[in-house]
């Protein structure tokens, strides 16, 4: 019952791709127990340039050894997630995956609401190149991030 409830959703969201119906994808994601938990939200508004945004910091999104930053395990996600988003729009190729991420990270984030913005940059052949920023409340850059989706990932 659970793959087949996994499939029906999975079906649902392509059809709202495919229908450009970006609302219902924000809603599918922003619905989502991950994101949910880590109290992350998808807007789509531009869908060629995904955001994601935690508006309210909790204790756990903080450093774990008393620092009063953003832990890197709460800003890999959010990059890894703003990357991901790139790829919805060639959602009809396959299933798609983040392959690489490479991180660098400019100054500390504050612990207050920051935000990522991602782009898609290029296409060759099965992969998708795509970068994200994370900017602080003050819309200061903080951490960059490129990576390389694979796309049209066959079920095998």
């Amino acid at each position: 019952m659970e793959t087949d409830l996994k499939n029906t959703n999975s079906l649902n969201i392509a059809n709202c791709i495919a229908d450009n119906d970006w609302i219902k994808v924000e809603e599918y994601f922003n619905s989502s127990a991950f994101l949910t938990h880590l109290r992350i939200t998808v807007c789509l508004d531009n869908p060629d340039l995904p955001r994601c945004e935690i508006f309210h910091l909790e204790p756990f999104h903080l450093g774990g050894v008393g620092q009063n930053f953003v832990n890197g395990a709460i800003i890999s996600s959010v990059l890894d997630l703003s990357v991901g988003l790139t790829a919805l729009k060639y959602s009809e190729m396959g299933k798609f995956a983040t392959s690489s991420l490479n991180i660098e990270m400019a100054r500390p984030v504050d612990n207050s609401r920051f935000y990522a913005i991602s782009k898609r940059n290029r296409i060759i052949g099965k992969k998708l190149f795509s970068e994200a920023t994370i900017f602080n409340s003050n819309d200061e850059p903080c951490v960059y991030a490129s990576g390389i989706l694979r796309i049209g990932i066959n079920n095998a």
